[in-house]
């Protein structure tokens, strides 16, 4: 009977390969350094193009440069205003008794994977290349676990900033943000 009840309480208090994955996934398209928008209006007029042609030109360059980030080290409880967590059960019909929603979870950074340029930190270096603070929450998955929601609280210092919600449908057994 003890087994049973650590078995539980371990299970209810650790994340799942979905949540990893989806983790993954946020991770590589989120974090991030921001776009000047003076180096995109600089770049374009440098080389006579379009803003989205200065754009491709800068990421090319960015996508050589290490860039460093912080983040939390659980995985903190969501936290939706009523009206769209309403919203969300109507359309998606989350169980959030079984995503533990309501729960911080410690974050097993051995299972966290991050894209080539992008390294995590446990302390923020105030530099060029320093991208900032994220906080992730905990993911919600409907009662199929073919869609889920997460939320990311973004940093403080970039245009961009604030929680924002993220859709995912898993596709041919992969996760995927929707469009």
């Amino acid at each position: 009977m003890a087994l049973f009840v650590l078995l539980v309480f371990f299970s209810c208090n650790s994340l799942d390969n979905d949540e990893y994955k989806i983790l993954n996934l946020t991770i590589s398209k989120y974090v991030f350094k921001e776009l000047d928008p003076r180096a995109i209006s600089d770049t374009a007029t440098k080389y006579n193009i379009s803003g989205p042609e200065a754009i491709s030109i800068i990421d090319s360059y960015r996508k050589k440069e290490k860039y460093t980030f912080t983040m939390s080290d659980t995985l903190v409880p969501v936290n939706i205003p009523k009206d769209n967590r309403d919203a969300l059960h109507q359309t998606y019909y989350f169980n959030e008794i079984e995503n533990r929603s309501d729960k911080a979870v410690p974050i097993d950074f051995s299972k966290v994977e991050y894209p080539e340029n992008l390294k995590k930190v446990t302390k923020a270096v105030k530099d060029e290349n320093y991208v900032g603070h994220y906080t992730f929450h905990r993911v919600l998955f409907d009662k199929s676990r073919e869609r889920a929601y997460i939320q990311i609280d973004l940093p403080e210092e970039q245009v961009r900033f604030g929680t924002i919600g993220l859709r995912l449908k898993k596709k041919n057994g992969n996760w995927e943000f929707e469009k």
